[in-house]
């Protein structure tokens, strides 16, 4: 039986792989080319939730491609590894029903979650601020930028 313990473990080790994935995609020229595009449907607004990221769909092909490349398949192969798949569930239940009302938010900022402000420093300055969920990695790494509070 798993213990919490190894379930926090488990999920800081998958979020460990998608912090140096997100990282490397801004340095690898391909996935540098792919990623960019996300970066422009930022816009500083409230996003709104759309029916197609039931399918994991986001807001165009080359979008979409980023999540695939950059998150689906690394949770994949970490789950198949692993054999927690319990992991793959918790993120699609985040990509397709959460992740729009929080992840580019700018009237989200709380401590200790990376995402609204802290996510959306991360498009002004795209050396910092690459981790999902919480900013432990980025604070590892010596990427953490601090978000003013207003």
């Amino acid at each position: 039986m798993v213990s919490i313990l190894e379930y926090i473990l488990i999920f800081f080790a998958w979020t460990f792989i998608l912090y140096w994935m997100h990282r490397i995609c801004h340095h690898v020229p391909y996935l540098k080319q792919i990623h960019w595009h996300h970066h422009k449907f930022v816009t500083g607004q409230q996003p709104k939730w759309m029916w197609q990221n039931i399918f994991l769909y986001s807001d165009d092909w080359m979008s979409t491609l980023d999540i695939i490349v950059t998150e689906i398949i690394p949770t994949i192969i970490f789950c198949y590894f692993t054999g927690h798949w319990w992991v793959f569930v918790w993120y699609y239940i985040w990509t397709a029903f959460i992740q729009e009302w929080f992840e580019h938010n700018p009237n989200f900022n709380v401590w200790p979650f990376s995402a609204g402000k802290y996510h959306l420093n991360h498009h002004k300055n795209w050396r910092h601020n690459f981790s999902l969920f919480f900013p432990i990695w980025d604070i590892v790494f010596g990427t953490h930028e601090p978000v003013n509070s207003n």
